[in-house]
């Protein structure tokens, strides 16, 4: 090793021994970089974290209000927490952007007073066209089930499924959602060897800056 080399070497030994006995902010500049480095790091890995935990907590929220107001059958609630297009009203778990029912605010607070029927899809198995008032939807899709004391709850992760297959983060890929899933044995149909298990999504999409309800997709067992 030559002169100029143990020098420096020398020198930076001391620095770092003065350092560590005077407990001062004496430091070489490129320990100081790499520290203020790894600082900035861990501080925006922890706003990203507590960014995070807080939208978790907003769209949980939101989707109780809304699970509330649609057992409550308050739909002026409901009406206003819809997306400005209106809620897709899926009857099972894979989407059909052409197929499925989107109904404006105005059309879901007048929802239950209106007993013209609506085509909402079809039916699994038959395939035969799902014919309902708003009522009758609600009554066989919405309210099917004790959705409000539920056996699981999803962040955007799908609690239970079936034979269906979702698609839900294709047709919503920016979208943050909530699952409330009720096990079988609960409906009071008898004894279906728990086939009779059932799960609503609210699914929220970010209008304008605030997060508004698009869909509520409703998951059971299928054929």
């Amino acid at each position: 090793m030559d002169k100029r080399k143990k020098r420096r070497i020398g020198i930076f030994s001391s620095v770092m021994a003065a350092a560590c006995l005077m407990g001062s902010s004496v430091m070489p500049i490129q320990v100081a970089a790499a520290m203020g480095s790894a600082t900035r790091g861990q501080a925006a890995s922890s706003v990203s974290t507590n960014e995070a935990a807080a939208l978790k907590k907003e769209i949980v929220r939101e989707a109780n209000l809304a699970l509330r107001a649609l057992k409550d059958r308050d739909f002026e609630t409901l009406a206003d927490m819809a997306a400005p297009s209106g809620i897709r009203f899926s009857p099972y778990a894979y989407i059909g952007v052409g197929a499925d029912l989107v109904l404006t605010p105005q059309q879901i607070r007048e929802g239950w007073d209106n007993r013209k029927p609506y085509i909402w899809g079809l039916y699994d198995g038959s395939g035969e066209v799902i014919r309902l008032d708003f009522r009758g939807y609600y009554d066989r899709f919405l309210n099917n089930l004790p959705y409000t004391a539920p056996d699981g709850v999803g962040y955007n992760r799908i609690v239970r499924s079936g034979n269906t297959i979702s698609n839900l983060k294709e047709v919503y890929p920016n979208a943050q959602f909530v699952e409330f899933y009720v096990k079988g044995g609960r409906s009071g149909i008898g004894n279906v060897g728990g086939m009779d298990w059932g799960s609503l999504r609210f699914v929220f999409e970010q209008k304008q800056g605030e997060w508004k309800l698009s869909g509520i997709i409703s998951d059971r067992w299928t054929i």
